[in-house]
């Protein structure tokens, strides 16, 4: 049986999720692996203030790979979501901590919270945009601590292994979808330990 929905479900799905997060996470593990090589210095009456030149576009990627890493859990808990053509209002928020609390599958469910905070805040100011509405919204660029980017590892490995997992096992789309997955080894970047 067919949908005039299956291609937007092919485009939907929890493993296309997945697959948009672990496009993100392996460029911003590149983007990482560079730091320490470039530094950016603004120099002006209040001092001097140096960055990485990396943190920014590796912090807006791996926020962005959180993110979809989430929704894949949020579709495979809630097939509804991406039913009659649309994502739902539910997927449709750059809310780290919000979108993780609506999953039950998700592993690390209530640790590492300050670990999506980091990542949320700089999706929604400082490592999205150069400034924000208004003086009083506008955040200066963070730089990305080793202990952030270990957990942000050990999250993205534990959310890409256990989605695997569910993958395999299979699921039950809207309109009579359904649909496994099976991966081969060392498929998926964010499920390696080595990074």
């Amino acid at each position: 049986m067919t949908s005039p929905y299956d291609d937007f479900l092919l485009a939907a799905n929890p493993h296309a999720w997945l697959l948009s997060a672990d496009d993100l996470h392996r460029e911003a593990v590149s983007l990482y692996g560079r730091r320490g090589r470039e530094q950016i210095t603004l120099t002006s009456k209040v001092g001097a203030v140096a960055r990485d030149v990396v943190d920014r576009p590796a912090f807006l990627l791996a926020g962005f790979a959180l993110e979809n890493a989430i929704k894949a859990y949020l579709v495979y808990e809630n097939p509804s979501w991406v039913s009659n053509g649309m994502l739902a209002r539910g997927l449709r928020s750059h809310a780290l901590r919000e979108l993780q609390s609506r999953s039950r599958l998700i592993p690390y469910k209530t640790r590492h919270l300050n670990v999506l905070r980091a990542f949320e805040d700089g999706l929604e100011s400082w490592s999205r945009y150069p400034c924000g509405l208004t003086a009083a919204d506008t955040r200066t660029a963070a730089s990305l601590p080793a202990n952030v980017w270990a957990k942000y590892l050990l999250l993205m490995r534990a959310y890409g292994t256990r989605m695997v997992e569910l993958l395999g096992v299979g699921w039950n789309g809207p309109h009579g979808f359904h649909a496994s997955w099976t991966f081969g080894g060392g498929f998926l970047d964010m499920c390696e330990r080595s990074q």
